[in-house]
């Protein structure tokens, strides 16, 4: 499923941010994930915003919490410090325009979505947001709106 995260490329820093509803529609997020490591750096807490819940079908919460058990067994949202570590190996992977220097982005797609990770391995804030869409080429696909 997951096979190793792409240094996003500038032309997609919006994802990595929520949007308007239009904006959102538009690009077909379903949601994000905003979660930080506690004051320890070794917990785990997350909590899930809905964007456009018509999109949050089964099949995608399972993805997503297997995307999830993914990126902690690969270490990104495993701890902090693990976090920090392989942020330091991408330097180029550093947001530009980010509110810190030590904001990094990253993505990949499954078959059906796209998936934007934005870590900030530092104490003090949230430590990281994954937001989901739905791929371009099955936006046509979505469940109609409510």
């Amino acid at each position: 499923m997951l096979e190793r995260l792409q240094t996003a490329v500038s032309e997609d820093a919006a994802y990595f941010y929520s949007a308007s509803i239009k904006k959102d529609t538009e690009r077909g997020c379903i949601g994000h994930l905003r979660g930080y490591f506690g004051s320890s750096g070794e917990t785990f807490w997350a909590n899930w915003f809905e964007h456009l819940p018509a999109l949050k079908t089964p099949a995608f919460r399972a993805e997503l919490d297997a995307v999830v058990r993914a990126l902690t067994e690969q270490g990104w949202l495993q701890s902090r410090s693990r976090m920090h570590q392989l942020c330091l190996l991408h330097p180029e992977a550093r947001l530009s325009g980010a509110w810190h220097s030590g904001v990094y982005g990253f993505c990949f797609q499954t078959e059906r979505h796209r998936y934007y990770l934005r870590c900030f391995p530092h104490a003090g804030d949230y430590n990281f947001y994954l937001y989901c869409y739905i791929r371009p080429d099955r936006l046509s696909e979505r469940s109609p709106e409510r």
